[in-house]
């Protein structure tokens, strides 16, 4: 199984985390046979593992961690190694090794990809024009409408809106939205995390799921027809739940897939519940793509420090995804 990995931002942990990953990972997954190239500047890479003292050998166009052989797809920006530092060249290499890697596996080179973690504001200076991976992955793909779900330990939060400004998720909630997202989700918890009859969950948009009312309407006239159409469907749905309860007393451990309706409600519990190790996927693409779930994380870059537990289960979850589309395709 081939992955393609994305630099990141050069500047914060992405590579420290996936050196120490994939180094875990040869000696704990042995079921798994995987080839990892990334996509990045060999020089610039250099620089980082030289700095820091990462246990790695370079060799030709790539280098080894243990006795895996990485390859580099060389970019042509090179940048500098500023750790903690947001730069116009480290958002430049990062934009780069994102449109490399993903011409690479959509043109089938590769079986899955795993994105490292990006500073915006860095390609935001560099021009680029989109609010985050998930967004731009959705305009290369040419999939409106991807579903963003983070994993950890068999708990899947789906969102209902990703990186919008608060004050407008209650415009982009309404039935149809809710019943493709839905759809979407239920589509991936069968074919990608292999779970035959899935049980979801929705959130309300309100506290208390709206108090009957009394705390808004949302969950009266858009959520409950929405429950009642994806039923209709076939999808085993329930709801919608007030997420602090749901979260705080346990409930959502009856369910496969829960559709959080905004960023927050849904990513503070399952980064608390992850604790550290949780995953970020794209679902409803013809590709596999999986990151770590936190950022750059400036503050600790350079300092050999960094937990390397959301990207091995990046990685680890996209071998999974691979494996279980196989399979599906093969029945």
């Amino acid at each position: 199984m081939r992955l393609i990995i994305t630099i990141g931002d050069c500047n914060g942990i992405g590579l420290e985390v996936l050196i120490k990953a994939i180094d875990k990972f040869i000696k704990l997954e042995s079921s798994y046979d995987l080839k990892f190239d990334i996509a990045g500047s060999r020089r610039t890479i250099k620089e980082y593992c030289d700095s820091m003292e990462l246990p790695v050998q370079f060799e030709g166009n790539g280098f080894w961690t243990g006795n895996i052989f990485c390859e580099i797809l060389d970019c042509k920006t090179y940048a500098d190694i500023e750790f903690g530092k947001s730069t116009h060249e480290a958002g430049k290499l990062a934009i780069e090794s994102l449109d490399t890697a993903l011409d690479k596996i959509l043109e089938k080179h590769y079986d899955a990809l795993i994105t490292l973690p990006i500073s915006k504001y860095s390609m935001y200076n560099a021009g680029w024009m989109f609010t985050g991976h998930t967004e731009y992955l959705s305009f290369r793909c040419n999939v409106p409408k991807p579903l963003m779900i983070l994993c950890a330990e068999g708990v899947r939060v789906a969102l209902a809106t990703i990186h919008v400004p608060f004050k407008v998720v209650p415009e982009l909630i309404n039935t149809q939205h809710i019943n493709e997202m839905t759809e979407s989700l239920n589509m991936s918890l069968i074919k990608d995390f292999n779970i035959e009859n899935p049980k979801i969950a929705l959130l309300s948009l309100n506290p208390h799921a709206g108090e009957n009312g009394t705390i808004g309407t949302e969950e009266t006239n858009i959520l409950m027809p929405s429950i009642q159409k994806c039923m209709m469907k076939g999808i085993d749905i329930e709801g919608p739940f007030s997420s602090d309860g749901f979260f705080g007393f346990g409930t959502y451990k009856q369910f496969d897939g829960i559709l959080a309706m905004y960023h927050d409600q849904g990513l503070i519990p399952l980064k608390l519940l992850s604790e550290g190790a949780g995953v970020n996927f794209t679902a409803g693409l013809p590709i596999v793509r999986t990151s770590p779930d936190h950022g750059t994380a400036y503050e600790l870059a350079g300092k050999n420090i960094a937990d390397y537990k959301s990207t091995y289960q990046a990685i680890l979850t996209a071998a999974q995804i691979v494996t279980n589309r196989q399979n599906l395709h093969q029945h």
